[in-house]
């Protein structure tokens, strides 16, 4: 479907520790990650400042005010993950959850999700409920539909539309891709068409696989993933493929900084003399850094969007306005404006 200028993308998966409790214990989340509450905030005022439309894909479990809320809120039909390790739901009976967001600001976001709602450009959307993942053996369609139905509930409780989805790990299933839109879930992130992408992340992904992606952050090995999007088949959400995954800063990678950054800023210039989407994603720990190198980095990124703004006419959008540009429907949020321009962890998913 033809665009009249290129469009930048940015989605962010917020999920705390749910996103990563069952791949690293509890102290290693508050010991090297947990600052990503600090960060968000900054983020949201430098989107803003420089009119960055962003979509924040959001864990649904993090809605709840309390944990007495948060358990009426669990959906009849659970995954049955054959590796039980996957659900959060022993991790939530076994009493390392808190009462509430004082308490534990690890498991619970709602004040966080409020600055999100109230920032200008920013939309929030789902991350399933439980961070659920669609492609893990022993799930089935009713559970990930009970899933989505919970997160929209919990959603609209807290009076929030929510039109789009990504999938924990990237993990698109098919089959489920039909369920969406009863929902009012109008689009999706879906993967890169190249072979390293297409099945989005397992943790035992074989290390070949895992080294070419942590290659192809710094050398073009797979393309740029820029594209115009495809009209979707009847009854299915709109397809809104990633394009490059902003991952943590690497200390023992720092001699290839340059070519990273430069990595993305040639896929963004393609977008936008081609008039085609780039889209670009992270997770708000994934700029956690002492040092602040990898939030530098997404200021630089913003910076070389404005540039192609003026040159290219490119456009900033969230993942909603995209598809209702796409789909024709009203725009849910404001154009973009011409505003000002403007060591870390290990990446823990890929």
């Amino acid at each position: 479907m033809p665009m009249n200028h290129g469009q930048f993308v940015i989605s962010m998966d917020f999920e705390l520790y749910w996103g990563i409790r069952d791949i690293c214990p509890i102290s290693h989340y508050l010991g090297h990650l947990a600052k990503e509450r600090e960060i968000i905030p900054r983020v949201l005022d430098l989107f803003e400042r420089s009119g960055i439309h962003a979509t924040w894909a959001t864990v649904g479990l993090m809605f709840f005010n309390s944990k007495d809320q948060l358990l009426h809120g669990i959906p009849a039909r659970l995954p049955a993950y054959q590796d039980a390790n996957l659900s959060p739901y022993p991790h939530l009976a076994s009493g390392v959850v808190g009462t509430d967001e004082q308490t534990d600001a690890s498991h619970y976001g709602l004040s966080l999700i409020r600055r999100i709602e109230e920032t200008r450009y920013q939309r929030v959307s789902t991350h399933t409920f439980s961070h659920y993942y669609c492609l893990e053996a022993g799930q089935d369609s009713a559970a990930f539909q009970a899933d989505l139905q919970a997160a929209v509930r919990i959603a609209e409780r807290q009076g929030i539309r929510l039109e789009s989805i990504v999938f924990p790990r990237n993990q698109v299933n098919p089959a489920y891709l039909p369920l969406l839109l009863p929902e009012g879930i109008r689009a999706y992130r879906g993967n890169p068409k190249h072979w390293l992408y297409r099945r989005g992340y397992r943790t035992g992904d074989a290390l070949p696989r895992r080294a070419l992606r942590l290659m192809d952050t710094y050398l073009n090995l797979s393309g740029f993933h820029c594209y115009t999007p495809e009209a979707p088949e009847q009854g299915e959400p709109l397809d809104l493929p990633a394009s490059h995954f902003l991952r943590s800063y690497s200390g023992r990678l720092a001699l290839l900084e340059p070519l990273r950054r430069r990595r993305i800023l040639k896929g963004m210039t393609y977008a936008a003399r081609n008039k085609q989407v780039y889209h670009l994603w992270c997770h708000p720990y994934n700029l956690v850094d002492e040092q602040g190198r990898n939030l530098k980095l997404l200021e630089e990124i913003i910076a070389h969007y404005k540039r192609l703004q003026s040159l290219y006419g490119m456009e900033s959008r969230n993942m909603e306005e995209l598809s209702d540009q796409i789909l024709g429907s009203e725009p849910a949020c404001e154009l973009p404006f011409m505003g000002d321009p403007v060591e870390g962890p290990r990446e823990l998913n890929a």
